[in-house]
């Protein structure tokens, strides 16, 4: 990766959900942090990462930064904005040594997802009762390999998972509003509990159709190529980018992208995903 330093001071108090402006870095504009993620800030001797700490908007005509945080920046101190550029470093061909502008070298990256089992609405639990703020009695625990969970029940309530993703790193999705069914958007390997806020029969869980990627996708667009079951895919599936310029809630999606194969896992077919990663060291954001 590459970057871009942008120097100041501040002319007023940032508070938290304050905001201030800065100018593109000469030479680029909005389009060239279309994908980046691993910007820091650094101000009163305090060092901040994105999106947690700060977050960056980028406009037609500057950059506008955000306090994310607990702490007012203080009028007057000095900063230092480290604001990342798309792609390892820019190219160069080593024969002529010439620099096409604005380019760099991204990291082609080819994941094998192997043959996951078709989705089972019950494969986590069979049909029960679960009280209010209660447990459901889980028939397993661990996913062949990570994916979303699904789940449907009696009685309008909200439900939320937790677990594990396919580093061993913690995570939870919650309902954003009550329902009789759960549709998961975040992959998980393993399940620790699911619980629901009020009581509820006929509960069941199992495994959906969406896959979780083991890097970070940026975009949709930096796919290059599905392959199912050693052959080109016919219709295309859906691809879902990680979440990006946010922290991570119970309710967001993936933090690092997700595939559902077109017509669902087959139970038979092998998913192979060949995508161009501009930060391939990045696991995406915190888990929440």
């Amino acid at each position: 990766m590459s970057f871009k330093i942008i120097t100041g001071t501040l002319s007023a108090d940032v508070a938290t959900s304050g905001t201030f402006t800065v100018s593109y870095p000469t030479g680029t504009n909005a389009g060239h942090y279309a994908e980046s993620v691993s910007h820091q800030f650094v101000v009163n001797q305090n060092i901040y990462s994105y999106p947690a700490g700060f977050s960056l908007t980028f406009g037609s005509s500057n950059i506008t930064v955000t306090n994310n945080g607990t702490g007012t920046w203080s009028s007057g101190s000095s900063y230092t904005l480290q604001t990342e550029l798309i792609g390892v470093t820019q190219y160069t061909d080593v024969d002529s040594g010439f620099q096409p502008a604005n380019t760099t070298r991204p990291i082609v990256l080819e994941t094998v997802l192997g043959t996951p089992a078709a989705a089972s609405s019950t494969y986590l639990a069979a049909s029960q009762s679960v009280a209010a703020a209660g447990a459901a009695t889980l028939s397993a625990t661990s996913l062949d390999v990570p994916r979303n969970v699904v789940a449907a029940w009696t009685t309008s309530a909200k439900i939320t998972v937790k677990g594990t993703d396919v580093y061993g790193v913690a995570l939870s999705e919650s309902m954003a509003s009550a329902g009789t069914s759960f549709t998961g958007k975040k992959a998980f390997k393993t399940i620790t509990s699911i619980t629901s806020d009020t009581s509820i029969t006929g509960f069941t869980a199992g495994t959906g159709s969406v896959l979780g990627l083991p890097f970070y996708l940026p975009a949709a667009g930096s796919v290059l190529g599905e392959i199912v079951s050693n052959s080109k895919a016919g219709t295309a599936g859906t691809f879902v980018a990680g979440v990006s310029g946010s922290v991570a809630t119970s309710t967001t999606g993936d933090v690092r992208g997700t595939y559902a194969p077109n017509g669902g896992v087959s139970g038979t077919d092998s998913y192979i995903i060949i995508a161009a990663c501009p930060d391939a060291g990045f696991k995406g954001v915190a888990q929440a």
